[in-house]
């Protein structure tokens, strides 16, 4: 199973769609393959997954993005649930964040670096260049082969100097 996220910048607005589209009928697919049942609550988790693909979440960012957008209630467990379920499939991944809440993200195969900003909490991705130098300094002077990267490094950001 692959899926291929790529960026609507540039795409007409029908196209647009049709990709959004594709990605919630893709995860609720996979889910459905696995055994999980579709619930609108499942539906809504999705469809603001899908909205905001490049974004990282915490599990109360995203209950309040999608008790914001509904008029029915999805609870966290319901959102826990979910999101294990997505991740358990692959689609969906997290990272730990020191003294703070995990964040998830869709699963776009990269591997993925974070910088987060202790004061505003700014989440900035490192380009794959920049992994691929951290890979070969690794390898270099540890013998360490990574497979899957998947860091997070705490400081400040530029606008909170």
């Amino acid at each position: 199973m692959k899926i291929i996220l790529s960026s609507s910048m540039g795409l007409g607005t029908s196209m647009h769609k049709r990709l959004r589209y594709n990605l919630i009928m893709e995860l609720l697919k996979h889910l459905k393959q696995n055994g999980y049942r579709i619930t609108e609550s499942r539906k809504m988790i999705c469809e603001v997954l899908e909205k905001n693909v490049h974004f990282h979440f915490s599990v109360n960012e995203l209950y309040k993005l999608i008790n914001s957008e509904s008029t029915s209630i999805v609870d966290k467990t319901t959102i826990y649930r979910t999101l294990d379920a997505l991740e358990e499939l692959g689609l969906l991944t997290h990272s730990h964040v020191p003294h703070k809440s995990a964040i998830y993200f869709i699963n776009d195969k990269n591997q993925n670096v974070h910088l987060i900003c202790e004061k505003c909490d700014k989440i900035i991705d490192l380009p794959n260049n920049s992994i691929n130098s951290i890979n070969s300094i690794l390898k270099n002077e540890t013998h360490f082969e990574s497979i899957n990267n998947n860091y997070v490094f705490v400081g400040t950001c530029i606008e909170c100097k």
